[in-house]
């Protein structure tokens, strides 16, 4: 997958952080079910269907001009990571709701949130094979954390949003040990290949990490104007 400088957001060492364009939806959706397959397959010994794949596939495509979707790419043009949010329109139903069957209406009153729109996480892969090959040796969580900032910055542009996900137990506690005051909403149950846990960050959690994060090294990090 190539990149013009016009869809680009920053270098980090030898990778590229970019915005995914909708001819490039389909690479960015097999990047992230492979990673899944490898990953799941060797843990729990997970045998994806392909109706799960295509599930996945049109489910990016559908939703592409609601979304925001990130990928770094190293000097080969190879895809090492990637995350994906994607605002609520009205008449959208996610998994949370209908797979994990969590009533968002009901999670808001309940906790007393001010929730003025809401926002999907998803599709957080990394390629940490081929992580290892750069020359310069970079933490998997380095990258994890870069991914986060630029979607939770998406969320941050307006007042009262709230963040809803469906994350596996290894996702949850990264994001936890990141600072991340993610929580779950309800009992964990199996969803493409692991245990899953539906979770919402809300707005002022989003706000406060944003806040409060160290600023990534200068030496490593340079802005594409």
């Amino acid at each position: 997958m190539s990149a013009s400088k016009n869809n680009q957001i920053l270098e980090f060492k030898n990778l590229v952080l970019s915005y995914i364009r909708e001819k490039d939806v389909g690479e960015f959706s097999d990047f992230v079910f492979r990673l899944y397959r490898r990953h799941y397959r060797k843990k729990y010994g997970w045998e994806p269907s392909e109706e799960e794949y295509y599930g996945m596939k049109e489910e990016d495509i559908k939703r592409f001009f609601q979304s925001t979707c990130f990928a770094f790419k190293n000097n080969l043009n190879q895809i090492v990571g990637t995350i994906k949010v994607t605002y609520k329109l009205p008449a959208d139903v996610f998994p949370i709701e209908d797979e994990f069957g969590i009533d968002l209406d009901t999670i808001i009153n309940e906790r007393g949130l001010k929730v003025n729109h809401i926002w999907h996480l998803g599709r957080l892969a990394i390629d940490s094979a081929l992580l290892k090959k750069e020359k310069d040796i970079i933490p998997s969580t380095l990258l994890i954390r870069e991914l986060i900032r630029q979607t939770f910055m998406i969320v941050n542009r307006n007042k009262n949003g709230l963040i809803v996900a469906e994350s596996d137990a290894l996702i949850y506690t990264i994001f936890r040990e990141l600072g991340i005051n993610m929580q779950k909403i309800g009992p964990v149950q199996d969803c493409l290949g692991s245990p899953t846990y539906p979770v919402i960050i809300t707005g002022e959690d989003v706000k406060s990490w944003l806040r409060n994060i160290d600023d990534i090294n200068s030496d490593t990090l340079y802005m594409i104007k």
